[in-house]
């Protein structure tokens, strides 16, 4: 028992040792966002078209390396500068999974099967593209919890709009005495406004990444290894019990592939579906994902990718793949 809870307590440790650089990287990027990028700034990059919008988030998750520990942060502040959902979200679901280090990491683990790659990639971008799709352009207030009352005005913050002006112009005692973030912390320079941010925006999510290091770890630690042997033989049930690991396990996207790979006994399809749903749905982002964003909006960014992507996983078992 006490090797067991040894285990534990390592494989906690080193679930959020691993994570918390990631998160720390977020806090950090969100908080350069908002120290140094005025809210219309962004905005004025944006098309206006839905498909623009979101081939935009897109193509930010391909040419950025991010990885899912981070990324919350990162969405939450583009959120608040006015970025619609429509591009955010698309971004912080899919680029764990399409960025050049994680695609070049799948090439290795599976020795070079482009295969694996096509599908790993579509199994993210389907459910992704369809969350953009489905938020829209709703405002902040209506996607995050405790966004601050300024951000209510924003209905889309597309250019030349007036509820983007009325963000980008806030009161002029306000502008020149606080950070605009709502917290009511006045500046004392843009280095300390930064650091403040950071600090703020990492404490208050490290807690809940914690928890998921916690309750991932004790799945690792006592989940019997032969309840695996009764999923293998049947593809439907591969699927379902490697999705469910893939959440349970909690892996960076960077290092998941060759855990995929690992499960020789498994189908293809299966270990495709583990390293779709993990960076997408885990034990680390579940309770970020409750804690950031609304509670409709965070059970539909844990349950459309996860029915979405078993589908098209037992669609592709079906067609022999």
């Amino acid at each position: 028992m006490l090797e067991s809870l040894s285990i534990f307590a390592t494989a906690a440790t080193a679930i959020f040792m691993e994570a918390a650089p990631f998160l720390l990287l977020g806090s950090l990027i969100g908080a350069l966002l908002e120290v140094f990028v005025p809210p219309d700034t962004l905005a004025r990059f944006i098309p206006r078209s839905a498909a623009g919008q979101v081939f935009t988030g897109v193509f930010a998750g391909m040419v950025l390396p991010t990885c899912e520990c981070g990324i919350v942060p990162v969405v939450r502040r583009l959120l608040l500068k006015g970025v619609p959902p429509r591009v955010a979200i698309p971004f912080m679901m899919a680029a764990p999974v399409i960025n050049p280090v994680v695609i070049a990491s799948t090439l290795f683990a599976f020795q070079g099967s482009i295969e694996v790659v096509f599908l790993r990639c579509l199994f993210v971008l389907v459910p992704a593209v369809g969350l953009g799709l489905a938020l829209g352009n709703a405002p902040a207030a209506q996607v995050l919890r405790h966004a601050p009352a300024t951000t209510a005005a924003l209905p889309a913050a597309m250019p030349g709009s007036h509820a983007a002006a009325t963000f980008a112009a806030p009161h002029p005692v306000e502008q020149e005495h606080a950070c605009g973030c709502g917290c009511g912390h006045a500046h004392g320079g843009k280095l300390t406004s930064v650091l403040f941010h950071t600090v703020a925006e990492f404490v208050s999510m490290a807690r809940f990444l914690v928890l998921g290091a916690v309750v991932a770890s004790a799945f690792k630690t006592f989940l019997p290894p032969e309840v695996l042997g009764y999923f293998a033989d049947n593809a439907y049930l591969a699927i379902a019990g490697l999705m469910l690991l893939a959440v349970l396990l909690s892996i960076c996207s960077e290092a998941d592939a060759f855990v995929a790979n690992s499960f020789a006994s498994f189908p293809l399809t299966s270990k495709v579906a583990f390293m779709a749903i993990g960076p997408m749905v885990d034990l680390k982002l579940i309770p970020l994902f409750l804690m950031v964003f609304q509670r409709r909006v965070a059970l539909c960014l844990i349950i459309v990718p996860t029915v979405i992507i078993y589908f098209m996983a037992a669609l592709t078992a079906a067609m022999g793949g």
